[in-house]
């Protein structure tokens, strides 16, 4: 079968959303499948396309979308235009001026065309967000009755904190309610990452109900060739993102550890984010940030620790990320500190670690500040998540679903 997915963002990029379809695709041409990537890159690495993804066809479009929309300003011009773009043209624009795809659909539609006309696409995939993707796929598809569409949902839409949806007046919020109904109506099979974001999709749309299937997020097996296992535990370890939501959770710990000064803790950072509040408020003995580390340094840094301590806002109480498959790799233990939700379920059910409710972090974080943490290595069989397992599942699943008798648009 000849599949076509459409992923805004993709490597070589590091933005959040091009893992995900970049080693599922790899994974759907080791299967035997041609596969043809659509994706935004206004300076395409030809090079690294056909050394990285081996017989893999790529469409590079032109993003339309400037950096400084997005928040990211170089100079005072860029700044004075965002200003000009958040205070009067979001309130008036019926779409979101966020929606990175909002100028994309006229290239994606073309181009699918154009790979449609040169070698009839079965499998079209279109991951989202960008949101505004996935209505264009629906539209592809009205157009190509025998195409079978699938939306990927990697986070929530219209329920969602992100994407400036806070933003949004009510027009607005009611023109990205139509566009994610007429996407789930347009697609065959419309894909999830989480159960919670299923269970809130099926209690949306339950005449679509048919139409849903979790594809969760996985991770590479072939990123811990070469680290060292048997190695002495040492401190707690964190990488990745610092969020926004969690500054008053580092101060209930700040505070626990000023409270006992003998304590014998130590937590290491590898972060990208700017938090300067963690300077300010720990002892720099206790608690160092780091520059970033590539993938393998991490991963050896988080399998020599005692624990992956990680501090996740409200808004991600719900999200179990390729991280924490990663981490579960190591077999090394989770400390979560966040509100209930599917995280904190996942860790605990599976013996991963423990979960401390925010309001709990006096009482029961210094609990584990001596690296005794519950945890059953090897009660959690996280091979099932890998990309190959993942992708396999996948593929058997569309087969069974495609040749059932589910009514199609």
């Amino acid at each position: 079968m000849h599949f076509t997915i459409v992923s805004y963002t993709f490597p070589p990029s590091t933005k959040i959303g091009g893992r995900r379809w970049a080693k599922f695709s790899v994974e759907i041409k080791k299967a035997g499948h041609e596969v043809t990537v659509v994706t935004a890159n206004d300076e395409p690495d030809y090079d690294f396309a056909k050394r990285e993804y081996k017989n893999i066809i790529f469409k590079f479009l032109p993003r339309h979308y400037p950096a400084w929309l997005s928040g990211i300003t170089a100079s005072y011009l860029e700044k004075f235009l965002y200003a000009i773009a958040i205070k009067v043209l979001q309130p008036i624009n019926k779409k979101s001026i966020f929606d990175s795809g909002r100028f994309w659909r006229k290239s994606m539609l073309h181009a699918l065309e154009k790979i449609h006309k040169e070698k009839e696409i079965d499998i079209l995939i279109v991951t989202g967000a960008p949101f505004s993707l996935l209505r264009y796929g629906a539209e592809f598809r009205k157009k190509h009755p025998s195409v079978y569409y699938i939306a990927d949902f990697r986070d929530p839409w219209t329920w969602g904190d992100y994407y400036g949806f806070q933003m949004m007046k009510a027009r607005q919020i009611n023109f990205q309610e139509e566009s994610e109904c007429l996407s789930i109506k347009g697609a065959d099979l419309v894909c999830y990452p989480t159960e919670n974001m299923g269970n809130f999709l099926k209690k949306k749309y339950p005449s679509f109900l048919e139409k849903f299937c979790l594809l969760p997020h996985a991770f590479d097996p072939e990123k811990f060739k070469g680290i060292k296992k048997d190695v002495p535990k040492s401190g707690f370890v964190y990488g990745g993102t610092l969020y926004d939501g969690i500054a008053p959770y580092l101060q209930s710990m700040a505070a626990v550890l000023k409270a006992n000064p003998s304590f014998n803790f130590s937590w290491d950072i590898y972060t990208g984010s700017t938090f300067p509040l963690i300077n300010q408020i720990f002892e720099p003995d206790k608690v160092k940030v780091h520059p970033v580390l590539t993938e393998s340094e991490l991963f050896q840094k988080i399998t020599n620790s005692k624990a992956y301590l990680a501090f996740f806002p409200e808004s991600d109480k719900d999200l179990v990320s390729t991280k924490f498959f990663e981490i579960i790799n190591t077999r090394t233990p989770i400390i979560y500190v966040g509100e209930a939700g599917e995280l904190g379920d996942f860790i605990t059910q599976n013996h991963l670690g423990v979960h401390i409710l925010p309001k709990a972090i006096p009482i029961e974080l210094p609990k584990y500040f001596n690296g005794e943490i519950p945890f059953k290595p090897g009660y959690f069989d996280v091979s099932q998540y890998s990309f190959p397992a993942v992708t396999s599942e996948f593929l058997k699943e569309l087969s069974k679903v495609k040749n059932s008798n589910v009514t199609r648009n």
